[in-house]
């Protein structure tokens, strides 16, 4: 809701930003991870949907610590909020660096740069002229947004 009628300069936010892939399909080599690293993958579960989880270097720093995170959760996931609330609930070094991927790198980027989204547009405001308010049907943002936003940005 709070980025209705805004264009993502990026737009498989939060699943990707531009070519680097935030949510993982496959494992990242555990030698990559740092104290403070994590990373977020999509694993198979039973029979049921997939899940995400976070892993990140365990205590002796020879493994991967694998947390499944609650689906009820999957909703805050790319807030400040939710790193901050997981890092109360879990001893040891406090995570906040993500890592995320491309072909062929591997990228370390801290968590308020990946949730913190960045927009082609700005809504203008228009004196003395009716304006479309954004509203939400069923999650879905029903506010237009003006074609010449669209055309001067792809410019």
């Amino acid at each position: 809701a709070q980025y209705c009628g805004l264009l993502f300069r990026h737009a498989g936010w939060p699943l990707c930003i531009h070519e680097k892939i935030v949510i993982q399909l496959a494992s990242i080599d555990w030698r990559v991870l740092e104290p403070g690293d994590f990373y977020l993958q999509v694993v198979p579960h039973e029979k049921k949907s997939p899940r995400i989880v976070l892993k990140c270097l365990a205590k002796d720093k020879h493994n991967v610590e694998e947390v499944v995170i609650p689906e009820v959760s999957y909703t805050s996931i790319f807030t400040l909020e939710w790193l901050s609330t997981f890092n109360g609930e879990r001893m040891g070094i406090a995570l906040e660096n993500c890592l995320l991927t491309t072909d062929d790198k591997i990228f370390r980027i801290p968590w308020d740069k990946v949730v913190n989204p960045e927009f082609i547009n700005k809504p203008k405001i228009i004196e003395n002229t009716p304006q479309l308010s954004g509203a939400l049907v069923n999650g879905v943002c029903t506010s237009p947004v003006p074609q010449e936003n669209l055309t001067s940005d792809l410019e």
